[in-house]
């Protein structure tokens, strides 16, 4: 691994950058989070821009609501026709500092506590890079560089992704240190692990660890450790991180197996445009404004991946330089950016066919994410040269960065040319003509405060780069316009009130669902409450309001194909409506939008129906035909026909019901066995009870459930019993209480573990 140890460095000096110490690099880190959004700090307004309004708050806002009923939300009935929850992994249950938000005020701590993560990030970076080039002058540049990034601003709209990004540099840190030391180390490299694990962020923690196994290669060829100790240290690491995360990755697993997330991956969706690496000069280039914030043509998961001309310029210089130490950081950039393109190029699709992980990144732009981690600190290796000031090296460092000029300005011109005239040319203009303004004065300043003399002056002229960084970052694009706290209230007054959750649920069609994701109305508050009255993704559950959709990574794929694609291509009839519970539906007129309310739909519990044994393509077109009567006939697969035996019972009654999150109750009579129905979106963690006595949940209608009832009165009990995650709590707590009683028994002591 690449260490201060593998190869000589730089040691800082007296009157260099001593002064520079982690404590008052952290304080500089956050006097600039802090003056980048000072009014989220302050609490005057907060986010809203894309998915943090209409995905991650509400997504927040019922984990909270869960927490403080004191239950674990296992399982979600407002949304999909219920669908699991904690085992989304984005939620966020399990990861221990969501306890900011889940105490304090949602509206001002969801927020902040984003920010919290790009500080994390970035001190976690700086400290990476000074143990990589031992040059705290170069780190504080790879530091604020990180924590700024257009990968890491853009990423502020999802809490988990911007936290394991935050993750991602001391995993690093730490999981070298454990290769090397072993001892103590291999806990804090397992705890780091695991809270990037239970973060929820997928494609952050695998390219994390495609770094980290990459760099434990590397080591195991130098040689310099024994060969056996790298093996087990770093084994023990994954390992430690696997039983401290097993709560949450068993049900994620589970529920990874259950759903059609896989089936949807293709690397035509959202690669970086083949002209993509432009904008690591001109963050605006190939883009179009809405509502004004502008997005990349091409692709839609993010805004920007620019990390600063001045920082690509110095991670040239480090490769131009030709020191062995970054070799394998730039062959990971070089690959990433390859991947990025899709299948632009033959190896994103041989890898996918090869290499089954490379699917778990939904998108092939966000392979970027590890160019945003290593140009940070290939930036630092050509800072912390020796002989950076020297005449050669200032040589090669005008003709790169003069070349990069030349890039910026040429952009710039293509864009004068061959962009049509409008605000939007004018905006990429501007920022190509400031981006270059910037390359040219960061590299300047930091040549400039070489020469300086004097403790005071020259520490002045040390930080005015990293702040030109700071400003040329923070600047990189205009920022989406924060909103004030009042639109998450909960509970949003309507002309027209919505079914409660457990009465019935409501339904958006297709084509509303689609309109909203090509309509942004110019002001940002009342785009998003435009947005919740229509129960728009997941803001349904900032007012409690079940309905048929939702906005998740994961959908159970019994679900997903009847609701997404089965129902999509064939307009839902009134009987399917009615089964569902759907007693209101969004219509979407010329001028407004207004909620159709419908009489006819059932409950979530029905009774008496006549079973009908039919395959699924049979039981999903009889289900959208209008001949379908949920009311007296339910179907099951044929595989159940060995095991019901019941019949329709005309007079069966459900005398009471009552329905919690993860659990219904119903006391039932019926004169023949017949069936119970729960139109609830079935999965193998539901198990049905009789009188106590554990019965078979059948799947009905395709995605529901259903259970035979035995003639006579009887308690019926549906329970969501997730035995995956009972198993893998155990474990986790069991490998927690085993790393405290290591870790404090060893003392001062490094060794140990190998």
């Amino acid at each position: 691994m690449l260490s201060p140890t593998s190869s000589p460095a730089k040691v800082p000096a007296a009157g260099d950058d001593h002064w520079l110490t982690p404590r008052r690099f952290a304080g500089l880190l956050a006097l600039l989070v802090l003056a980048s959004w000072p009014q989220v700090w302050l609490g005057w307004q907060t986010f809203e821009y894309r998915d943090f309004g209409i995905f991650s708050y509400p997504i927040a806002h019922y984990f909270r609501e869960s927490f403080w009923r004191g239950e674990v939300p296992l399982w979600n009935p407002l949304s999909n026709c219920g669908a699991p929850f904690l085992a989304q992994w984005n939620s966020q249950v399990l990861y221990p500092p969501a306890l900011f938000y889940l105490i304090l005020p949602l509206s001002w701590s969801l927020g902040v506590f984003c920010l919290l993560h790009l500080f994390w990030g970035g001190l976690g970076m700086f400290l990476l890079a000074q143990a990589w080039v031992q040059n705290r002058r170069a780190a504080a540049f790879a530091g604020i560089a990180f924590a700024f990034n257009g990968v890491m601003l853009c990423s502020l709209v999802w809490p988990a992704t911007v936290a394991g990004l935050g993750w991602m540099p001391w995993v690093v840190w730490l999981a070298q240190r454990a290769g090397r030391e072993g001892g103590r180390s291999i806990i804090l490299a397992a705890l780091a692990g695991a809270m990037q694990m239970l973060s929820g962020a997928a494609e952050p923690v695998l390219l994390t660890w495609v770094l980290v196994a990459s760099l434990g290669l590397l080591e195991f060829l130098r040689g310099e450790v024994a060969r056996k100790k790298i093996i087990f240290r770093l084994g023990a690491v994954v390992a430690l991180i696997s039983g401290l995360s097993a709560a949450q990755l068993l049900p994620f697993f589970d529920l990874l197996d259950y759903s059609r997330r896989q089936q949807e991956i293709s690397a035509a969706v959202w690669p970086m445009p083949a002209a993509g690496w432009a904008n690591y000069f001109v963050p605006l280039f190939h883009c179009h404004s809405f509502a004004g914030v502008f997005m990349q043509a091409g692709q839609s998961w993010i805004n920007s991946y620019y990390a600063g001309a001045a920082t690509v310029v110095l991670a040239l210089l480090a490769v131009w330089r030709r020191c062995a130490r970054v070799w394998l950081p730039a062959a990971l950039v070089l690959l990433c950016g390859v991947l990025a393109v899709g299948e632009a190029t033959p190896i994103y699709g041989w890898l996918t066919r090869h290499a089954g992980v490379i699917g778990m990144v939904r998108f092939p732009v966000k392979f970027l994410i590890l160019p945003s981690l290593l140009l940070p600190l290939l930036a630092a290796f050509a800072l912390s040269e020796k002989n950076f000031s020297a005449r050669k090296t200032n040589r090669t460092l005008w003709l790169l960065g003069g070349a990069a000029l030349a890039v910026t300005l040429g952009i710039t011109g293509w864009i004068w040319k061959f962009e049509p005239p409008g605000g939007d040319r004018t905006a990429m203009i501007f920022n190509g003509v400031t981006r270059a303004g910037f390359l040219v004065a960061i590299l300047l300043t930091w040549l400039w405060s070489e020469k300086i003399t004097g403790v005071t002056p020259r520490r002045l002229c040390q930080l005015l780069p990293l702040l030109l960084l700071w400003l040329d970052l923070n600047w990189q694009m205009p920022p989406p316009p924060p909103v004030s706290r009042t639109v998450y209230e909960p509970n949003l007054p309507r002309s027209q009130p919505l079914p409660p959750a457990g009465v019935a649920r409501v339904l958006i069609p297709a084509a509303v669902r689609e309109r909203f994701n090509h309509t942004v109305l110019p002001d940002a508050a009342t785009d998003y409450l435009v947005r919740r009255f229509a129960l728009v993704s997941n803001c349904n559950l900032l007012d409690g309001i079940a309905k048929c959709d939702g906005f998740y990574p994961l959908c159970l794929s019994d679900h997903a194909a009847l609701f997404y694609n089965f129902w999509d291509d064939h307009q839902p009839a009134a009987p399917l409506l009615d089964f569902l519970g759907v007693a209101a539906v969004l219509q979407n007129g010329s001028n407004q939008l207004a909620w159709s309310p419908r009489t006819t739909f059932l409950s979530r519990l029905t009774i008496g129906q006549q079973p009908i044994f039919a395959g699924d393509y049979t039981t999903l077109t009889a289900l959208t035909n209008a001949s379908f009567s949920p009311r007296t006939e339910v179907y099951l697969p044929p595989e159940a026909r060995a095991f019901v035996l019941a019949t329709n019972a005309g007079t069966a009654r459900i005398l009471s019901a009552s329905y919690t999150a993860q659990h219904i109750e119903a006391t039932v009579a019926t004169p023949v066995p017949t069936m119970l129905v729960a139109a609830q979106t079935y999965y193998h963690p539901w198990h049905a009870y009789v009188d106590g006595q554990p019965v078979r949940l059948w799947r009905a209608n395709y995605a529901f459930q259903a259970v035979v009832i035995p003639a006579g009165a009887h308690q019926v009990r549906l329970v969501y019993e997730d035995r995956r995650f009972n198993f893998g709590a155990v474990v986790s707590l069991a490998t927690l209480a085993g790393c405290g009683i290591f870790f404090f028994r060893r003392g001062g002591d490094a060794g140990g573990l190998g």
